[in-house]
């Protein structure tokens, strides 16, 4: 099972368990049993831990210094998951939920879980346009929305979207001090579904969709992954596995949770019966205090946090003892920033790689191996992952050499929502997701980034598709062409610069081109860098040839390590 090209029809997959049996498993002594593995639901996750410590604190508020308990949070999803009922949500409708990591989302998340809903998690951050998107494409019926002092604009945003979309009837807003005209709001909500409880149907079972969580393509259009209860809760347990998560650990939760990421650890947490503590916004210093105050044992970041935190000046005044491990992912980890998160942190990281489409993981390192090699890669299979890599004609190549990755995963979708075509082009007839993801695999099953067939740029975790943003360029009057490249940054992993002619007799500048962006993208997706061209370079066919002007990119913008600001 270790490569090879395909003989006979007969595919050279490598799978995690396989290699275990050749090469020993790289996650023994990590415990056999993971509570909350075998939950059919993620609702019956929090009904287990509920059951086994209701006393425990489960959820740590670090903005308002809320804590909830495992038997709180049970009962708060119970009573939301009855007054959404009450309002005429039914099993299978989508519950749009805009909110950063507040304690809010969490109750939401199971109460649409118990109710059999299919949450659909919007990142705070988008712009009227993106929401809207989502919100028609998913028919979401209802959305929760923040609607705090700081968070106007986008509960109004929302509402705008409720006057476009004729699915969605109501818009929950999450006040938290603010005033608010509102029929209804979270609060209330809650409180009808506290003094009114109705018998509510059978939870979902493992098959039933549970998320759609939307990400993009080089096509830029957004898609809508639909992930099962059992997609979600198979990764969770497999990285609980990797991290040798228990009931004693506290879990930093900083990365948004309205993406995969964010999502899939705080679930994690909610497994093992283990403590969350939600921080609304990353800031390295704040992130010292509260590892210190609450004595965090788990911290999952991408690298620019753990870039930031290494950076920062007061890094010594601060205890960060009781840091274990935690998960580095979303973007790729230089060796030298895994070796300082190492030494200095004094956190043991876990290097994974996996993606929305797999709910997400694919593949971890392990305490087990801490050779230095090992920190170059993304680790192993994660057990029951099947893996090959392609050439651009299908066939496996030797273990070593560079292709495509194509995976089968218990976590993979079931493809993308009312997007038929890009579930075709994604999951092929035999069942393999097509990650567009150059890597080369080992015997040893280890899995070592190349680079993206995709043109899709990592800035700092979050994804940025060239073509969502080259659409909005053509809208700009003086614009001509324009087309987006991501060049490499040693801190967010890449940024992004577009690269534009202009029209005969316009003109414009750069920041004007930036200004008009950030009027109507999310804020991480506006270009770092603006480049006025006289011409492109060109394809035989008069195609703009992105991979010779990506490369004149590079060249012009080289990485620099620039110093973050604390």
């Amino acid at each position: 099972p270790g490569g090879g090209r395909a003989r006979g029809g007969r595919h050279a997959a490598l799978e995690g368990v396989w290699a275990w049996v050749r090469y020993g498993n790289p996650f023994e002594g990590a415990g056999a049993a993971v509570p909350g593995a075998e939950a059919p639901s993620l609702f019956a996750c929090l009904e287990q831990a509920y059951h086994r410590y209701p006393d425990k604190v489960a959820l740590v508020q670090v903005e308002t210094g809320e804590r909830m308990t495992y038997r709180t949070l049970y009962e708060q999803a119970c009573h939301l998951a009855c007054g959404l009922w009450q309002l005429g949500l039914r099993p299978g409708d989508r519950l749009l939920v805009c909110l950063p990591n507040w304690w809010e989302f969490e109750v939401t998340k199971y109460a649409a879980a118990r109710l059999g809903l299919v949450v659909v998690p919007v990142n705070p951050r988008l712009r009227q346009r993106e929401i809207a998107f989502i919100a028609e494409n998913s028919g979401a019926r209802a959305a929760v929305a923040a609607a705090g002092p700081h968070e106007a604009a986008r509960y109004a945003m929302l509402l705008e979207c409720q006057a476009q979309c004729p699915d969605m009837e109501y818009v929950i807003p999450v006040t938290r001090g603010a005033a608010v005209q509102a029929d209804l709001d979270f609060a209330a909500l809650l409180a009808a579904g506290q003094k009114q409880p109705v018998d509510l149907p059978e939870p979902p079972g493992e098959q039933d969709v549970a998320a759609i969580i939307y990400t993009s393509g080089t096509t830029g259009v957004p898609k809508g992954a639909m992930l099962t209860h059992r997609n979600l809760l198979f990764s969770g347990s497999a990285m609980n596995t990797a991290l040798e998560s228990s009931e004693a650990d506290v879990v930093l939760v900083v990365v948004p949770v309205c993406h995969i990421f964010g999502f899939s650890v705080s679930l994690m947490a909610v497994q093992v019966h283990a403590t969350m503590v939600l921080m609304e916004r990353f800031q390295a210093e704040e992130v010292f205090r509260v590892v210190e105050r609450e004595r965090v044992t788990m911290h999952h970041g991408v690298s620019t946090m753990f870039v930031l935190e290494l950076e920062h000046p007061a890094r010594a005044r601060y205890n960060l003892s009781s840091l274990r491990t935690g998960i580095v992912a979303a973007t790729p980890c230089p060796y030298e920033i895994v070796q300082r998160i190492r030494s200095e942190l004094g956190l043991e990281p876990i290097l994974s790689y996996g993606m929305t489409e797999c709910a997400p993981s694919l593949t971890a390192s392990s305490f087990a191996e801490r050779e230095p090699w090992v920190y170059t890669t993304v680790g192993r299979l994660l057990p029951g992952v099947k893996a090959r890599v392609v050439d651009e004609s299908g066939q496996d190549v030797a273990p070593g050499e560079v292709g495509e990755l194509i995976v089968q995963s218990p976590g993979r979708m079931l493809g993308y929502f009312r997007n038929e075509e890009a579930t075709r082009a994604a999951i092929d007839a035999d069942g393999w997701f097509h990650t567009g993801d150059l890597v080369t695999l080992s015997n040893h099953g280890y899995v070592t980034l190349v680079g993206r067939i995709k043109e899709m740029i990592n800035r700092g975790g979050l994804k940025i598709y060239p073509r969502e943003v080259e659409e909005l360029l053509y809208t700009f009057p003086p614009i001509q062409e324009a087309a987006v490249v991501g060049v490499p940054d040693p801190v967010l992993g890449e940024r992004s610069c577009a690269c534009v002619t202009l029209k005969d007799g316009h003109t414009t500048t750069p920041e004007e081109i930036r200004a008009y962006c950030r009027e109507h993208l999310a804020d991480y997706k506006v270009p770092d860098i603006v480049e006025i061209m006289t011409e492109f370079p060109l394809t035989s066919s008069g195609k703009i040839y992105k991979l010779e002007l990506a490369q004149r990119m590079r060249e012009l913008h080289p990485p620099e390590f620039r110093k973050p600001n604390p």
